[in-house]
């Protein structure tokens, strides 16, 4: 009997903060439809929405033999961005000021200053150490981008990491390097 008591006072414990918890989460308004739409919508050229008012980044690795199958975890303020493939780009979206692109090392970084509307290209390199090669970032030129991005596509789905930085949408991946690489 103790049992049963003890377990139908829990039952009702748990039942109660679970009520608690829903009615707290009623009372701040969900976003409509519509303002979930508008933020996801490209916009009439094509671009996300949200990449309005923001500095773009391309963050690319050229297809090479050497290092084929290694793929280095590429940090944008200390939040892992994805994992990067052997001739794919990422592009990131950021607020205007200073940044730091990384990869697992800090001190192999470059370090950015960019505003509204600017645009930035990041080569990854692999580099060879003694027990495994290791990717390292290197701040280029928008001949040097342009030549590799055209052949290239977008990192896969699955290589990204949770995060809202990085535009994980291949439409609009390609839709900003179609924009701003010539």
């Amino acid at each position: 009997m103790k049992i049963f008591v003890r377990t139908f006072t829990l039952a009702l414990l748990l039942t109660a903060a679970a009520s608690a918890a829903l009615a707290q989460d009623q009372t701040q308004p969900a976003p409509s439809p519509a303002q979930t739409a508008a933020s996801t919508q490209p916009s009439a050229d094509g671009l996300p929405a949200r990449a309005a008012g923001k500095a773009v980044v391309f963050i690319y690795r050229p297809g090479k033999l050497v290092g084929k199958a290694l793929e280095p975890s590429v940090f944008v303020d200390g939040v892992e961005v994805g994992r990067m493939d052997n001739g794919r780009f990422i592009v990131v979206l950021l607020d205007p000021g200073e940044h730091r692109i990384h990869m697992t090392q800090d001190n192999k970084r470059v370090d950015l200053k960019l505003g509204a509307g600017e645009v930035a290209f990041v080569r990854i390199k692999i580099v060879m150490g003694m027990m495994k090669g290791r990717g390292e970032p290197i701040l280029a030129d928008e001949e040097d981008a342009s030549e590799h991005l055209k052949k290239m596509e977008p990192l896969g789905a699955d290589k990204y990491k949770a995060n809202a930085l990085a535009v994980t949408d291949k439409a609009e991946a390609e839709a900003l390097r179609n924009k701003y690489v010539r």
